[in-house]
């Protein structure tokens, strides 16, 4: 899971200069989520190369500029790229077997958790709250499957 939230903020970075500001919020039961809207208990994120926070009343800017890489830029050759992006791959397809372990076994827990305990009511706070975030967790884990199946579809 570590690494699916590292390989989360790599993609976040090229997105850096849309953004003003990255969040990184911690809920009660240790679910780190990552957003660009401030949530009170969340901590700002400095991404290095992101451009500072526009002063307050200044507009930004509707368009990002674009600047091409001036001719003596170093070029990566095409067989070290080819490596890396094999490497990456590779990465990403063992993050999503790990992830798709993690969504079947938070479909079997959901599975349990939504069978009523002895004397319990499908309209008690308790058991909604329980299967709320049961099937909270089995979203997150999907999102995660679907997230690196983009990442993995646009690999070259």
């Amino acid at each position: 899971m570590q690494t699916v939230r590292f390989f989360f903020l790599l993609c976040l970075i090229p997105a850096v200069p849309a953004q003003a500001e990255i969040y990184k919020f911690v809920d009660e039961n240790g679910q780190v989520t990552f957003t660009d809207v401030y949530k009170k208990g969340a901590k700002r994120i400095d991404l290095p190369g992101a451009p500072a926070s526009l002063p307050a009343g200044s507009k930004a800017p509707r368009r990002a500029s674009y600047n091409p890489a001036p001719a003596d830029f170093p070029r990566i050759d095409a067989g070290t790229q080819k490596r890396r992006d094999d490497i990456r791959r590779q990465v990403l397809q063992d993050e999503i077997s790990g992830e798709r372990r993690n969504a079947d076994e938070a479909r079997r827990q959901l599975a349990l958790g939504e069978r009523l305990q002895p004397g319990e009511r499908a309209t008690d706070a308790t058991y909604l709250n329980r299967v709320k975030k049961l099937r909270t967790s089995v979203q997150q884990h999907e999102q995660n499957i679907a997230s690196i199946q983009r990442e993995l579809a646009n690999l070259k």
